[in-house]
């Protein structure tokens, strides 16, 4: 009998493991839909590990898989013995009530294999908290978090999607267009002329925006930031943008964000004329409106991909995520110890976007561009130019990089230009 695996203490069970073989060496769809999601190592009894990998084996092998065939590969491997002899094939063909439940099956192995798993984890996770070899806090709780992601990735691993399903999914958006009479659109930036060229970002975007200093790149997603925000706020859905700022602390970008929704320079807080009235209310209506904005902004100047992707995926559970920007990518830290920076941001940039599909949102993030874009006549800059650049561009869904003429106008002629453009 199959047991419901809530019911029961052990971590395995043995029964469910000789049910999912049994259908197996009975019926071929059984083989293919088992095969599909169970792994070797998600059995508990190392003999019903072995008989798996010799139906596998025959599987890829083209050949026909059944009692008889199974027994001779075990034969031929030596390995019949090990498993039990010919009476224990015998054995596991009776464990089968219903070979039409080999899903159902094997979902009960996986179960088991995922608290073993879990529980494996566990036990590592105190190794951690007490190993004197670790010696940051932070140290022991990215590792432990990477201990329970690893349990969850093994678990949720995505498999095929019928294109039928895909197909009615991609119908749904275009209903909504016929419905609404506009086009299909992602994350709208609140810029016209930008959302116009790139339709907005969507789910799964890693986009990169480069720039010299002083082109306004943080400006500019404070911009995304704010005009997202005041989307979810107007809709009333649940959802935040997240702001990972390892160069400016979080007090510094929100004087930002009240000077850009004020419209007032934070430099009349430094002046000896003081404060107007009318400046005094207009910072004052500045805060009250970010005090409804779900935007939230994590200033550790030393963070990883892991913890980033860890307290991104807490604040998507608890309120919802829409948005993330990352200031900048350079500033990040490899989870892995490496001399090589060039490979270290390459790895970065890809777990960025493993983030951004993982979480389905798009991923904004910053980068600083070489001093080669100072050396060249034409200062627009070119892919090349992104910093410790390795795979960043491969890597990206969209790459954007910042110009202003009126700077290098005016750092040439020493005065402000009026006729000068700025680019993306």
């Amino acid at each position: 009998m199959i047991v419901d695996p809530l019911s029961r203490q052990a971590l395995y069970s043995i029964e469910a493991e000789m049910a999912v073989l049994g259908c197996m060496l009975q019926s071929p769809k059984a083989v293919d839909e088992v095969l599909a999601v169970l792994n070797e190592d998600d059995f508990y009894r190392p003999a019903h590990a072995i008989i798996f990998r010799a139906i596998r084996q025959l599987n890829s092998n083209h050949r026909e898989i059944d009692h008889l065939t199974v027994r001779v590969e075990l034969q031929e491997r030596g390995l019949l013995t090990e498993v039990g002899g010919q009476s224990y094939l015998f054995d596991i063909e009776l464990q089968a009530p219903a070979i039409s439940n080999a899903k159902y099956y094997a979902d009960i192995v996986i179960d088991m294999a995922t608290l073993r798993r879990l529980d494996v984890a566990a036990r590592n996770i105190q190794g951690h908290v007490i190993n004197p070899d670790i010696e940051t806090v932070d140290d022991k709780v990215e590792r432990s978090e990477q201990e329970i992601f690893e349990v969850g990735r093994r678990r949720l691993g995505k498999q095929f999607a019928h294109v039928s399903s895909l197909a009615k999914e991609f119908f749904v958006d275009v209903d909504k267009i016929v419905e609404s009479g506009k086009p299909l659109f992602g994350l709208p930036t609140g810029f016209i002329d930008l959302d116009r060229i790139t339709t907005g970002f969507y789910p799964g975007d890693f986009v990169i925006i480069g720039a010299r200093p002083a082109m306004g790149k943080t400006s500019l997603v404070l911009d995304f930031a704010l005009n997202v925000a005041q989307g979810v706020r107007r809709e009333g859905k649940k959802g935040t943008i997240a702001i990972f700022s390892l160069e400016m602390s979080s007090i510094q970008l929100t004087r930002r964000m009240v000077s850009m929704v004020s419209g007032i320079s934070m430099g009349v807080l430094k002046s000896d004329k003081g404060l107007s009235e009318k400046q005094y209310l207009g910072l004052a209506d500045a805060c009250e409106s970010l005090y409804s904005m779900p935007i939230y902004i994590d200033d550790a100047s030393d963070v990883t991909p892991m913890e980033m992707r860890g307290k991104c995926r807490r604040l998507k559970a608890e309120h919802g995520l829409d948005l993330v920007i990352i200031d900048y990518l350079q500033l990040m830290r490899g989870s892995k110890k490496t001399e090589n920076r060039v490979q270290e941001i390459s790895e970065i940039a890809r777990a960025c976007k493993s983030m951004a599909k993982e979480l389905e949102i798009p991923v904004i993030a910053l980068s600083q561009l070489s001093r080669a874009v100072e050396n060249r006549d034409d200062k627009r800059p070119q892919l090349s130019d992104i910093r410790e650049s390795g795979s960043i561009e491969a890597e990206a869904d969209m790459v954007m990089l910042l110009y202003r003429d009126s700077y290098y106008k005016a750092k040439e002629e020493h005065k402000p230009e009026i006729e000068s453009y700025d680019e993306v």
